[in-house]
């Protein structure tokens, strides 16, 4: 999957000679047959389960949740009088595969990407990284050798972390790791702010949350890391105009994921900024490979270039080390 992601070709609309790349056609084949070999048989291994029941029926796994659905479709149609399948349906099982796979990609990629971005920010704001360390101490408590147990035992603690919540929807503002697209139909427009009607018929639509997260008319201040923006009450200046952040798309076909990614993130955060303290490395990076040309975008130097899921620049060289609060709690400092 990572191979995968790391053969997309990102300046394809102003390079059309990478389309030229024979390598690249060959190890996306190799990597989809890889990818698709590995999760059919752990798909029909998992339905083999099933047939017998061998299977925790109260499992929330992507395969089980498909399989699942799956079986109690097959339960309607011998409700009907139709034949009971001893093994998947091919279109369904090319079906699951796919949307497996995506699964793994999005949970993968985007997530890593936005807890790069989140550190980043903390690190370039060292108010807001003392309030979330408060936050963590007062809600977790300051030993966190403890903290993977404490949240296994009471889950519900991550529920008690607005601050953490409002940093992780500002980093998302800031540094969306995907977009949004959606297919046009007849007789559906798109009515812009001036009147002026767009047809959607045969075109798709691209929702380019990087430039909406920005606009100037629904963000005060779009290029600062504001965080607060996220807990003040209806009416005050800073409170976000609806569905001007889309980081999880909007609406009905919103991201499925988007509570486990929360929950992720939240807990990633919890186990991370209290003990270590992350410096960028541009500088010394740029030192070591010169380059001529703007390295900045909006002034930012870790601006987000494709890389399947959008990624910081040059994959963000930092250095990393053990924090004041990390060195109190007795961390090996090696």
């Amino acid at each position: 999957m990572l191979s995968q992601a790391s053969w997309q070709m990102p300046n394809r609309e102003i390079n059309p000679l990478e389309f030229l790349n024979l390598p690249r056609y060959i190890m996306q084949w190799l990597n989809g047959r890889r990818m698709d070999n590995y999760i059919g048989a752990e798909l029909d291994k998992r339905f083999r389960a099933y047939r017998e029941n061998h299977v925790d029926t109260t499992s929330r796994s992507v395969i089980d949740l498909v399989l699942q659905a799956y079986l109690d479709d097959s339960a309607t149609n011998r409700s009907c009088g139709k034949r009971d399948a001893t093994e998947l349906d091919a279109g369904f099982r090319a079906f699951a595969i796919s949307q497996v796979r995506l699964f793994l990609f999005v949970g993968h990629d985007s997530m890593s990407s936005t807890i790069c971005y989140a550190l980043h920010l903390l690190s370039s704001n060292p108010s807001t990284l003392s309030q979330i360390r408060s936050e963590h101490d007062t809600v977790l408590g300051s030993d966190h050798r403890s903290l993977p147990s404490l949240l296994v035992e009471q889950p519900q603690l991550l529920g008690s972390l607005p601050y953490t919540t409002a940093v992780i929807k500002e980093t998302l503002r800031l540094f969306p790791p995907g977009s949004g697209i959606r297919q046009g139909a007849r007789g559906v427009e798109l009515v812009g702010e001036d009147g002026a009607r767009y047809p959607t018929e045969n075109t798709l639509i691209w929702i380019l949350h990087t430039a909406m997260h920005r606009v100037a008319e629904n963000w005060v201040s779009p290029d600062a890391f504001l965080p607060e923006r996220w807990l003040v009450e209806p009416g005050h200046r800073l409170y976000p105009r609806k569905g001007a952040w889309r980081a999880f798309e909007w609406g009905p076909r919103n991201c499925i994921g988007q509570s486990l990614a929360m929950t992720e993130l939240r807990i990633a955060l919890a186990m991370i900024v209290r003990d270590f303290d992350f410096t960028p490395g541009y500088e010394e990076w740029d030192r070591l490979h010169p380059q001529k040309g703007v390295r900045t975008y909006r002034e930012e130097r870790a601006y987000q270039i494709e890389e399947a899921a959008a990624h910081p620049a040059d994959n963000y060289p930092c250095r990393i080390s053990i924090s004041e609060l990390g060195r109190s709690r007795d961390l090996d400092g090696s």
